[in-house]
């Protein structure tokens, strides 16, 4: 109990959640409650998406399971797997969703922690199988281009099922705006962009421009990869 009181989760939420999935599932409803970065609803997907794996593989490898379960599985663990591939070099990371996935990461650590320090009321889960990085920012791409959670889902009823569980859990403690239509982006213009002045400190006039180095997260709050390789020109 003091555990869910403190990540803000109702225990009744977490009732239909398998027993190695529960902290995490708890942690993604805090993390929906309380991320300064703004999530978005493909974000969430991600995560939840690349939490099947696990339960993929198991069915996979069970020898009791019919040939038509474990072949639906097979596939959409193979899906996924394509999906984890290195990004190619040139690629250019989105550092909003890095971001993201940074807070969800130190929410897990710090829940973690937590529920060492409480005697593991909640089993942890295998951290190995529950996030990988290139994964969910594979999924992430993936979402936006033209797939959805039901199209990539549709070849393995029971991981559909689980996933459906996973997203009714976490969606209650989702902000509104999470599930709002989405609004066309405006292009940014480069053009008439003005050179900022070089301080001796090898700082900008704009500041969105220079990050701490003593703050590992530092580099998450420039706003693209060309101001991190002008600041590392600048030094």
């Amino acid at each position: 109990m003091l555990l869910l009181e403190a990540l803000k989760v109702k225990q009744v939420v977490l009732e239909s959640i398998p027993t190695f999935l529960k902290l995490p599932i708890a942690v993604t409803c805090y993390w929906l409650q309380s991320t300064e970065a703004k999530a978005k609803l493909h974000h969430l997907q991600a995560l939840l998406l690349g939490m099947l794996r696990e339960p993929l593989h198991a069915i996979v490898n069970s020898p009791g399971n019919e040939d038509t379960r474990r072949n639906g599985a097979r596939m959409l663990y193979e899906e996924l797997q394509q999906v984890k591939t290195p990004m190619r070099p040139g690629t250019r990371l989105d550092l909003d969703t890095a971001h993201v996935f940074c807070q969800w990461q130190s929410c897990l650590q710090m829940g973690l922690y937590l529920n060492q320090l409480l005697s593991t009321p909640l089993p942890e889960p295998n951290l190995t199988w529950l996030y990988n990085g290139s994964l969910v920012h594979g999924l992430c791409q993936r979402l936006l281009a033209s797939s959805s959670a039901d199209s990539l889902l549709s070849i393995c009823h029971e991981a559909k099922q689980l996933y459906e569980h996973l997203f009714n859990a976490t969606r209650s403690y989702a902000p509104a705006e999470l599930f709002l239509p989405k609004a066309k982006s405006k292009s940014k213009s480069k053009k008439g962009r003005q050179k900022k002045k070089v301080t001796s400190l090898g700082t900008t006039s704009d500041t969105r421009h220079w990050y701490d180095r003593s703050n590992r997260f530092g580099l998450l709050m420039l706003e693209s990869l060309e101001e991190h390789v002008e600041n590392s020109e600048l030094e």
